[in-house]
C-alpha cells in the first residue's frame, strides 16, 4: 500500500512539473508559397515551379519528381502513392488513389509456403513487385488539377538527376545497409549509386542520367512511356528476370482511383485523410475521436497521464485495424462505425487511467456503421521505416498533401536498370494468410498506412496540411502533432520535432510501449510503474518522420522532421 501511494505521489508530482524536454524548432515562414518535404532540393523543386507560375498541384508532382533524385531509395516511378488536394476556389477535398496493385498473375497463397517465407518473396526480387503507379497519378493530377506540362514541372528534377547533388553520409548509410538485396538482383555497373562495387561516398556528385533519360521519354511520350513504351517493356523485363511474373497488359490496365477522402472532426477542427486501401485517414479519426473523450489541453504534455491515454487508445485502434481494414473494391469494411464517434465513445469507456491494457480484443463498430455484419480475418503488420511525405501550399490556398513510397528502402531490391529507379516490393503488404481478407489478388490494392492529411479549422478555412513515413507509425505521428498544435498550441516544427511513443496491439494482447529516447525519464519510469511494457530506442525514424505546413495569422508556417533530412522551403 505505501509503494501504490508513493507511486501516486510521485506520478502527480510529474505531472504537475511538466514533462516535456527542450526541443529545437527552427521557424520559417513564408506568404506565396511553401513545400516541405524530406530533402531541401525536392522542396526547393517545388518552389521553382511555384515562382514559375505553377500552382500546388504543379509544385507536387515536380517535388515528387526531384525526390526521386534525391531520395531514390523512398519513392519513385517504381512506386504508387496517394494524394489529398484542396482547391482554394471551391473547398472541394478530393483524393488520388496510385498506390500499387497485384499483377494478374497473383494468387492469394502465393506467399502462403514455407519456401516463400524462407527465400523473402513478399520483400526480396520480382515475386515482391506490385504494379507501379505513380506516373499514373502524376498525369491523373497534372490533367485534373494542374497548370503545367510534365515537361515543365520535370525541369528541375531532370536537372538534379542530370547535373548530380552531393550525397549525404545518411543516403551513403542507406545504400549500403540495402546492398545485399541489390546486389542480388542487379549488376552494381548499372546503377549510378555503386562506385567500383561499393556504396557511393558521402560528398560526392551522385549523377543519374539512366533517370533522367526517363524523365525525357514520359515528357514526349506521356503515359504511353509506361504502358507501351521502353520503360514499362524495362518494368516488365526486370520483374520476370528476378522471379516475378508481370506483363505489359499489367501496366496498361492500371487504373487510378479518385474519390472522397476520409473525413472526421477534432475539437471543430476538420481532418481529410486517406480512405482504405490506407487505414491511416480512418484510423487517425478514429484515435483522434476515443482522444476527444479526454481533457487533453489540460494535461501537460507528454506528461504520464497523456502518454498512458494516448498509448491506450492506440492500442484499441490497432486492434480494429488488424480484424477490419483492406481494401474496400474486395470486402465490406465498417468505415462509418470506425469513425463514430459513438463507437469511439464506447472504446474510450474502456481506458483506465492507472491500469494498463494486457488483452485487447477488437471491439464491434458494426452497430454503428449502418450496415450489415460482416465477418472476416484481417491481416498484416507493416514495421519498415521508409516512404517520402511532402505538403505544399500555393499563394491562392491551394493544398496538396502527398505520400509516396517503393515501401521498404530500395524496395524489392529490383532496378530498371535502363531508367535507373528501383521497383517497389509493395505485395509484402498484403498478407501471407490466404485467409485473409487482405491476401493477395489480381488488380488488389495492399493495405497501406499512408496519410498525407489536410485539416480545416472550424470554420473550415486552411489549418494545416501534414503527413510522414513510417509505416503503421504514421498513423501514431500524424495523431500526435496534429494534437500538439490544437491541444498544446505548438508551431508546426515544434510540433513535429516533439519525442514520440508508439503502442499498438496485436493478436489480442498487447504491445510494448515504445518511447523515443528524447523523453524525460523521469516520464518513462512512472509510466513503469503504472505497468506499461516500456522499450526505449533511440530518436529516429522508427516513430515516423514526418513534414507539414500550419497557417499562422495568414502565414505558411512550415515543419520538416530532422528525423530524416526534411526541411521546408517558402517565398
Amino acid at each position: 500500500m505505501k509503494k501504490l501511494v508513493a507511486v501516486i505521489l510521485a506520478l502527480s508530482l510529474t505531472m504537475a512539473a511538466g514533462a516535456a524536454m527542450a526541443v529545437e524548432a527552427e521557424e520559417v515562414m513564408a506568404r506565396n508559397g511553401m513545400v516541405s518535404s524530406a530533402h531541401e532540393l525536392a522542396s526547393m523543386a517545388g518552389v521553382e515551379i511555384m515562382q514559375k507560375g505553377g500552382n500546388a498541384v504543379d509544385a507536387a508532382v515536380a517535388t515528387m519528381l526531384a525526390l526521386n533524385v534525391v531520395e531514390p531509395n523512398a519513392s519513385g516511378l517504381g512506386g504508387g502513392g496517394f494524394m489529398v488536394i484542396r482547391n482554394s476556389k471551391t473547398g472541394e477535398v478530393v483524393f488520388l488513389d496510385y498506390r500499387e496493385v497485384a499483377p494478374a498473375s497473383a494468387t492469394k497463397d502465393m506467399y502462403a509456403s514455407q519456401q516463400s517465407k524462407d527465400e523473402k518473396w513478399s520483400t526480396v526480387g520480382g515475386k515482391a513487385v506490385g504494379v507501379p503507379g505513380q506516373i499514373f497519378g502524376i498525369f491523373a493530377a497534372l490533367d485534373k488539377f494542374g497548370t503545367m506540362t510534365f515537361a515543365e514541372v520535370a525541369e528541375p528534377a531532370l536537372r538534379l538527376a542530370e547535373e548530380g547533388f552531393e550525397v549525404h553520409p545518411m543516403q551513403t548509410g542507406i545504400i549500403a545497409d540495402n546492398f545485399e538485396k541489390i546486389v542480388q538482383n542487379n549488376d552494381l555497373d548499372d546503377l549510378a549509386f555503386f562506385e567500383g562495387g561499393l556504396p557511393v561516398e558521402a560528398g560526392k556528385i551522385l549523377k543519374q542520367p539512366n533517370l533522367a533519360k526517363a524523365f525525357r521519354l514520359i515528357a514526349d511520350h506521356g503515359i504511353k512511356a509506361m504502358t507501351e513504351g521502353p520503360i514499362g517493356e524495362s518494368v516488365v523485363a526486370a520483374v520476370n528476370r528476378t522471379g516475378g511474373k508481370m506483363s505489359m497488359s499489367d501496366l496498361k490496365n492500371y487504373k487510378v482511383k479518385m474519390s472522397d477522402p476520409a473525413y472526421g472532426t477534432y475539437r471543430g477542427y476538420h481532418i481529410y485523410s486517406t480512405p482504405p486501401a490506407s487505414s491511416g485517414g480512418t484510423h487517425i479519426v478514429q484515435l483522434l475521436n476515443i482522444l476527444e473523450n479526454f481533457p487533453i489541453g489540460a494535461m501537460k504534455h507528454n506528461s504520464p497521464q497523456y502518454l498512458h491515454t494516448l498509448a491506450e487508445a492506440m492500442k484499441l485502434v490497432f486492434a480494429d485495424r488488424g480484424k477490419y481494414m483492406a481494401d474496400t473494391a474486395f470486402v465490406d469494411v465498417p468505415l462509418r462505425g470506425l469513425t463514430s464517434k459513438d463507437y469511439a465513445k464506447k472504446l474510450a469507456g474502456k481506458i483506465e487511467m492507472y491500469k494498463v491494457m494486457e488483452e485487447v480484443l477488437p471491439d464491434d463498430p458494426w452497430p454503428f456503421d449502418g450496415a450489415g455484419m460482416t465477418s472476416y480475418l484481417g491481416g498484416t503488420d507493416d514495421q519498415h521505416i521508409s516512404t517520402s511525405h511532402f505538403s505544399v501550399v500555393d499563394k491562392e490556398g491551394n493544398i496538396v498533401a502527398s505520400t509516396n513510397t517503393v515501401n521498404y528502402f530500395f524496395g524489392s531490391g529490383v532496378f530498371a536498370t535502363e531508367y535507373g529507379f528501383v521497383l517497389n516490393n509493395e505485395m509484402d503488404d498484403f498478407s501471407q494468410n490466404p485467409e485473409s481478407v487482405n491476401a493477395p489478388e489480381p488488380g488488389k490494392r495492399p493495405l497501406s498506412s499512408m496519410s498525407p492529411s489536410i485539416v480545416l479549422d472550424p470554420h473550415e478555412q486552411p489549418f494545416m496540411t501534414l503527413g510522414a513515413a513510417g509505416a503503421m507509425r504514421i498513423i501514431t505521428a500524424v495523431t500526435q502533432i496534429i494534437m500538439n498544435v490544437v491541444d498544446f498550441g505548438m508551431h508546426m516544427d515544434e510540433a513535429i520535432e516533439q519525442p514520440r511513443i508508439f503502442s499498438f496491439s496485436s493478436g489480442g494482447q498487447s504491445g510494448p510501449l515504445r518511447i523515443e529516447d528524447a523523453m524525460d525519464p523521469s516520464v518513462v519510469q512512472m509510466l513503469r510503474f503504472r505497468g506499461h511494457n516500456v522499450e526505449v530506442q533511440p530518436r529516429g525514424g522508427y516513430y515516423g518522420t514526418a513534414q507539414g505546413i500550419l497557417f499562422i495569422d495568414g502565414m505558411m508556417n512550415g515543419g520538416a522532421d530532422s528525423r530524416r533530412l526534411g526541411v521546408p522551403v517558402g517565398f
